[in-house]
């Protein structure tokens, strides 16, 4: 934590810098508004590729493009066609490397997988609606009889655990819509997993290793679909 703090601290003192320094000579005509975007992208960059968010650094390198592709006279590119590019880039990478080791799980139990460097909430019910957007979260769901989950991400990522849930006797459905960004979804090994999810320019990814389900287990049954990003299923 002390070397974090000593990082941005550093950080912010080049902010400042670098503040000063756009004022003076050929940066004079990116105005403030431009500067003050660059110290919060060039923010939102670094804490992106020390988490190994790709999808936070790719959209922040797009933005930083677009504000200084009139500037210093770089090749010109649309705002669609900057932000296609970063979503693109950002799927391939995420299918690419797994972060599966790259972070460890500061949750109670012990797993090994992602740790929420974000936001952390437990949820309680049999019937669970999860929303957010633009921003990193973890939910920690709890549930002695999930009959469904309902859960939305956009522009982020958003990782949901299962380990303290029961499902009713009927089993239970699990409704995604994910859309620019990732989720991840950790699931008891031993529950029947049903996937109906619909990937349009977008991937799911399961770990499973074709580890049988238990006899007679009730069943998950995956709905919805993913667009322009990345589902992956984690069984423990």
């Amino acid at each position: 934590m002390k070397h974090r703090n000593w990082f941005w601290g550093i950080f912010f003192l080049a902010a400042a810098i670098f503040v000063i320094a756009s004022q003076i000579g050929a940066f004079v005509q990116i105005g403030f508004w431009s500067v003050a975007a660059t110290v919060l992208l060039a923010a939102v960059l670094i804490s992106s590729l020390t988490d190994l968010n790709w999808f936070g650094s790719f959209i922040s390198l797009a933005l930083l493009y677009l504000i200084y592709q009139q500037p210093l006279h770089l090749v010109a590119f649309s705002f669609w066609q900057l932000l296609l590019a970063a979503l693109f880039a950002s799927i391939g990478f995420s299918m690419i490397f797994h972060p599966h080791h790259h972070y460890w799980c500061r949750y109670h139990h012990g797993w090994d997988g992602d740790s929420c460097t974000r936001s952390e909430e437990n949820i309680d019910g049999n019937e669970i609606l999860v929303k957010t957007s633009f921003s990193e979260s973890c939910k920690y769901l709890h549930s002695d009889s999930l009959k469904s989950a309902n859960l939305s991400s956009s522009f982020g990522k958003l990782s949901v655990y299962f380990d303290q849930v029961q499902l009713s006797p009927e089993g239970a459905e699990i409704r995604i819509n994910e859309s620019f960004g990732e989720m991840v979804l950790y699931l008891h090994r031993n529950w029947r997993i049903v996937d109906h999810v619909h990937a349009a320019f977008g991937a799911v990814n399961s770990d499973r290793n074709d580890v049988p389900a238990e006899p007679g287990a009730p069943a998950v049954t995956l709905t919805g679909s993913v667009s322009f990003g990345n589902l992956s299923i984690r069984y423990v």
